[in-house]
C-alpha cells in the first residue's frame, strides 16, 4: 500500500463498500479551481486523431460497447467524468455550469446574456426545427471539456501504459446509449462503482455515470422548489424513501410495447424525407424529437431528474442519450443527404438567450460561439459532424461517395431498426426479390396526434388505446409551454402483438374506428379530463407499404389513406375534438 502515499492530493478518500475486494481504493476525483478565463469559450469540438490525409476521424462508441471491452478509453472515460463532475461549480467549464445551459440554474453562460423578451428558462429549443441543430454543439461543447479530462490525466501514466493511453486519449470521444436497438439502461450506469485502471493501480471507484452530486445546497436564483432539491445527487427512479433507484421500473417502462423505439426509430428513416419532419415535433409528421421525449420521460420515471427538462441535463445519462440522438440525425442526413441541413424559416418559441419569432437557418444557436470573436454557431455551421472532430460507426465519410455511404447507413438502419439482416444481397430491382417475384404491398398503419400544449399539464404522456391495450404513446416535455405538437406512430407492433396485422383493411378499419380513444395522462399517473383540451385531435391512416428489396433500400410508402374516427366514441364529454 506504499503506492498510496504517491496519489496526488487531487484524489479524495472515500469509505468502501463491504463489497469490495481489501486491496482497492475507494475514491472520488477532484480538480483545483480553475484560473479565471477569456470569453468568449469556442465550441470546437475535439480535433486530435483525425487523420489529416483522409479526414477520418475517432468514432463516438455504443457505451455497452465501450464498457464491455473496458482498456485505456474507458479508464479514461470514467476518470475524466470524474473530474470533470467534481471541477468546483463556479468554473465555466464545470460539469454543473455546462449541464445548466440546458435548463435551471436560469442564468447566462460564457457572456451571452438573456436578451430583451427572452424567456425565463434555458437556451435550450424544443418542439422546434432548431432542436436538431441546437443540441450538436450541445454534445460537441461537453465533449470537448470532457477529452481535455482524459488528455490531462493520460499523461499521469508512466511506462509501458504512458504511451496506450496517450493514445487512447487522442481519439476518445463522448459515448452514446443506441435506446432504440436496447431500451434497457446501460449496465455502466446502474453500478455505483467500479473497477478500472489508474495511474497509480487498479482501483475502485464511484462511478460516475450512475449520479451526479451536487457540490453545494442551491437555494439561489433559477433553482425550482422541486422534490428533486431535497436530493445530494441526480436520481433515476427513486424509491418512496429517496435513497435508491429502481433501475427495474425503467427498464420496464422502456420495453412496454406501446412505445415501440426501434419502430418509431426505424418510421423517421423511412417516411421523414425533409429536415422539417426529421427535426421536430412542431411539425406532422414522424420525428426523432418524439422518441427522444419518450426517453426522458420513461427512463427518468415520474419523479426522476431526467423526467424534468429544467434538470435533466444534470443526469450522467443525458449525454449518452442526446450523443444517440445526435448519432441518429446524422445518419438521416446521410441518407437524405439532398435535404440534410434546415433551409427554410420556421417559428421558434424563443429561450434564454432568443425571442420568440422565426428562427432561420442563420439563427444564432446561443450561447455557443464559433470562435473567440464573438460570432455564434448556426444551423448551417453546425450541420455536419466533421466540423467537430467525430463520427459515428455507420459513417465513414472519406473512404465512400454519397450514394455508397447512402446504402451503407441504410443497411445499418435496417438491421438494427427494421429487423433486417446484414448478409442479404443487394437488389438491382426495386419491385422483384430473387426467387419470390413481385413484391405484393402490405398496409402500413398510424395515428396520428397533434395537440395544443397549453392546454395540457406538461410533463405528460397521450395514450392512444383500443379497448384495454395501449396501442401508442406520445410524450411531451415540460417545456415549451405553448404552440402545437404533432406525433405520427406505426402502428405495426401493436397491432402484431394485438394478432391484428393481417388483419383486412376493411374488417380492422371499422373496428379501430369505433374503438380508439385517446388518455392525456399526468406526470403522476392521473388523466386529465378531455373536455378541458379542446384541440387534442387523433387521426387513423394507412398507406400502401412496399418492404424494403434488400438490406441496402428503404421501404416504399402510398398515398396516405385517412380515415374519420366514429362519432359514437368521438369524445365523451367535449364533441369536435377528433380528426
Amino acid at each position: 500500500m506504499q503506492f498510496l502515499d504517491q496519489l496526488p492530493m487531487s484524489f479524495r478518500l472515500t469509505p468502501c463498500s463491504s463489497k469490495m475486494l481489501s486491496f482497492w481504493l475507494c475514491f472520488t476525483v477532484i480538480v483545483p479551481v480553475a484560473r479565471t478565463q477569456t470569453f468568449p469559450v469556442p465550441v470546437l469540438g475535439v480535433q486530435t486523431g483525425i487523420n489529416i490525409a483522409t479526414g477520418e476521424r475517432p468514432a463516438r462508441l455504443n457505451i455497452n460497447d465501450l464498457y464491455s471491452r473496458g482498456g485505456p478509453q474507458w479508464d479514461l472515460y470514467i476518470q475524466a467524468l470524474a473530474e470533470f463532475q467534481e471541477a468546483p461549480e463556479t468554473d465555466e467549464r464545470s460539469y454543473f455550469q455546462i449541464s445548466g445551459i440546458h435548463g435551471i440554474p436560469i442564468s447566462s453562460w460564457n457572456g451571452a446574456e438573456q436578451v430583451n423578451g427572452g424567456i425565463n428558462g434555458g437556451y435550450c429549443p424544443h418542439n422546434e426545427q432548431l432542436f436538431a441543430t441546437w443540441h450538436r454543439p450541445y454534445v460537441a461543447l461537453f465533449e470537448q471539456v470532457l477529452v481535455s479530462h482524459a488528455q490531462t490525466i493520460a499523461a499521469r501514466y508512466r511506462g509501458r501504459n504512458g504511451p496506450r493511453y496517450l493514445k487512447a486519449a487522442q481519439t476518445l470521444r463522448q459515448p452514446y446509449w443506441d435506446w432504440a436497438a436496447d431500451p434497457n439502461l446501460p449496465v455502466a450506469v446502474t453500478r455505483p462503482q467500479l473497477n478500472i485502471t489508474t495511474p497509480y493501480g487498479l482501483l475502485t471507484v464511484r462511478n460516475p455515470l450512475y449520479s451526479y452530486r451536487w457540490q453545494r445546497k442551491e437555494n439561489g436564483t433559477g433553482f425550482e422548489n422541486t422534490s428533486l432539491s431535497s436530493y445530494a445527487e441526480t436520481v433515476r427512479c427513486p424509491l418512496l424513501n429517496g435513497a435508491d433507484d429502481d433501475f427495474d421500473i425503467a427498464n420496464s417502462n422502456l420495453e412496454a410495447p406501446s412505445l415501440g423505439l426501434a419502430s418509431q426509430t426505424y418510421d423517421v428513416f423511412a417516411r421523414a424525407s425533409t429536415f422539417e419532419w426529421m427535426a421536430s415535433m412542431s411539425s406532422q409528421g414522424p420525428s426523432f424529437e418524439m422518441p427522444h421525449n419518450t426517453i426522458h420521460n420513461f427512463a427518468g420515471c415520474e419523479n426522476g431528474t431526467l423526467a424534468d427538462v429544467g434538470w435533466s441535463a444534470f443526469d450522467p445519462i443525458f449525454m449518452l442519450h442526446h450523443s444517440n440522438v445526435d448519432r441518429l440525425i446524422a445518419m438521416w442526413q446521410v441518407v437524405y443527404y439532398n435535404e440534410s441541413t434546415m433551409s427554410s424559416t420556421s417559428p421558434t418559441n424563443g429561450a434564454f438567450g432568443s425571442t420568440r419569432g422565426d428562427a432561420t437557418p442563420d439563427s444564432p444557436l446561443k450561447p455557443f460561439f464559433l470562435d473567440t470573436n464573438g460570432t455564434f454557431h448556426t444551423s448551417r455551421t453546425a450541420a455536419q459532424t466533421k466540423t467537430f472532430g467525430y463520427t459515428y460507426p455507420e459513417i465513414n465519410d472519406w473512404s465512400r461517395t454519397r450514394d455508397e455511404l447512402r446504402d451503407f447507413v441504410i443497411n445499418r438502419v435496417n438491421v438494427l431498426y427494421g429487423g433486417g439482416t446484414a448478409n442479404l444481397p443487394k437488389q438491382t430491382a426495386n419491385r422483384f426479390i430473387k426467387g419470390r417475384g413481385p413484391v405484393s404491398p402490405s398496409v402500413a398503419y398510424t395515428v396520428e396526434v397533434q395537440v395544443d400544449r397549453s392546454e395540457v399539464p406538461l410533463p405528460c404522456s397521450i395514450d392512444v388505446r383500443l379497448e384495454d391495450h395501449t396501442l401508442a404513446t406520445v410524450s411531451l416535455l415540460g417545456m415549451p409551454l405553448s404552440g402545437m405538437a404533432y406525433s405520427s406512430v406505426p402502428l405495426r407492433d401493436s397491432l402484431r402483438n394485438l394478432s391484428l396485422k393481417n388483419m383486412p383493411e376493411d374488417i380492422l378499419i371499422p373496428y379501430l374506428q369505433k374503438n380508439l380513444r385517446v388518455e392525456v395522462r399526468k406526470r403522476d399517473g392521473s388523466i386529465l379530463p378531455q373536455s378541458q383540451v379542446p384541440s387534442l385531435k387523433l387521426g387513423l391512416q394507412g398507406q400502401d407499404f412496399h418492404p424494403p428489396v434488400s438490406n441496402y433500400a428503404l421501404p416504399r410508402y402510398g398515398t396516405a389513406r385517412k380515415y374519420p374516427v366514429s362519432k359514437r366514441v368521438q369524445q365523451r364529454d367535449t364533441p369536435g375534438s377528433w380528426m
